[in-house]
């Protein structure tokens, strides 16, 4: 190329604002967007308030008992985020011929991205020790908000001692399980024309973000570690059993006088409504089972159809486990 270090630094800003755009419109792929509450931010932390259940509809009699809802706090730090920096030297920069160094740095807003879904997603897979909104772990026995146990096991037979994670979430509703607080968006910063760039003769080019991340509403999902690698039959059995679980969630009453308001009362599982986070190699299994009409039952050779088929979306990532 035989540029100049101000023009390759000028052409860098120009291929990483091109990929910025989509950065600042979506701080993570929009993959997991089902499963996120971004909210803005404005200072170092911030306080959200969560309050009491409305009371349920009830025979108007005239003199209506007022009902006090009460509210209580969550907070949630930012932290500042780099990535890189990508270090180029002067000599690189005159003997590129093909451009490859623009096209790396020009990367770097859709890498801050992919690193953000990563951070979100290990957020969730740490829920059994990560606190969410009530001050519980994200998956427990038991909260402080609510009742419900959404931390389950299963042991299946094959014994191979290859453990399985996968947490179950019903997204069609407007509280998620990871809120996501949107401080600063990536942007691009380099030490371009600085003293110590010019001495070293090598030149550093990174992009920060700022942002807050906790986990929110643990009635949402429901985490299960798996002993051992399941059968299609094992597998499925487990995943209605999740799905069971989810069901019986429920929040505090309004008021004394009210039936218990279970959460997902009426939800039946569907693509556009469940997503199926698991390790790697859980993926093909869940996969499998997503998309078949009919499956193995036992070992004989006969099958049966598969209530699961179309039921759920899957994301397999790292941050539950190779």
């Amino acid at each position: 190329m035989g540029i100049s270090v101000s023009e390759f630094t000028a052409l860098a800003k120009a291929e990483f604002q091109n990929n910025l755009m989509g950065a600042y419109a979506k701080p993570y792929p929009a993959d997991i967007d089902a499963l996120v509450d971004n909210w803005p931010s404005k200072t170092a932390v911030e306080t959200y308030p969560f309050m009491t259940n409305i009371p349920r509809l009830r025979i108007f009699k005239r003199d209506s008992p007022a009902i006090q809802l009460v509210a209580d706090k969550w907070i949630v730090k930012n932290e500042t985020y780099r990535l890189g920096p990508i270090v180029v030297q002067k000599e690189t920069i005159d003997d590129d011929q093909i451009g490859g160094y623009l096209k790396a740095i020009g990367t770097l807003p859709a890498a801050g991205q992919k690193d953000i879904k990563y951070a979100i997603l290990k957020q969730l897979a740490n829920g059994t020790t990560n606190p969410c909104f009530d001050g519980t772990n994200m998956f427990a026995a038991s909260h402080t908000i609510g009742t419900g146990n959404n931390s389950m096991t299963a042991t299946s037979a094959s014994g191979d001692a290859i453990a399985h994670k996968i947490i179950a979430i019903i997204t069609d509703n407007p509280a998620k399980p990871v809120l996501f607080q949107n401080r600063e968006p990536i942007k691009e910063l380099n030490n371009n024309g600085t003293a110590e760039g010019n001495e070293a003769r090598e030149y550093r080019y990174f992009c920060d973000t700022r942002y807050g991340l906790a986990c929110a509403a643990w009635f949402t999902s429901c985490f299960l570690a798996i002993t051992n690698t399941p059968t299609l039959t094992e597998l499925t059995t487990d995943i209605l059993a999740m799905f069971n679980r989810l069901r019986t969630f429920t929040l505090p009453k309004g008021s004394d006088v009210d039936d218990f308001l279970y959460y997902h009362e009426g939800w039946t599982p569907a693509s556009n409504n469940c997503t199926l986070l698991c390790n790697l190699q859980m993926a093909t299994l869940l996969e499998t089972i997503r998309d078949s009409a009919l499956i193995a039952s036992g070992t004989g050779g006969g099958v049966v159809t598969n209530y699961l088929q179309g039921k759920f979306r899957v994301i397999p990532t790292s941050a539950l486990g190779a």
